[in-house]
């Protein structure tokens, strides 16, 4: 993830929703011509990737008793794989 904007919930991925821009020749860039560049997505569509098999997956919650303090607490899952995610 290259940047995260909250307030509108949309994030911007590298190499995902590439845009052309057409841009006119100018001192910072004196050829011109096609630039492209990543546009935001919504932050609903963008998912975790799961460490064991290193592809995108759903996630879900677990309830897990906590070893020190004795307190149950939510642990985010891999749905695919069933393993904690950090």
């Amino acid at each position: 993830m290259l940047k995260v904007f909250r307030k509108e919930n949309r994030v911007i991925v590298e190499g995902v929703n590439l845009r052309k821009r057409h841009t006119k020749p100018t001192q910072k860039n004196p050829q011109g011509g096609i630039v492209e560049k990543e546009a935001s997505v919504n932050a609903s569509n963008v998912m975790i990737v799961d460490p064991k098999t290193s592809k995108a997956t759903r996630i879900g919650a677990r309830i897990v008793i906590d070893e020190k303090k004795g307190k149950k607490r939510s642990a985010r899952i891999s749905r695919a794989t069933g393993e904690m995610l950090a």
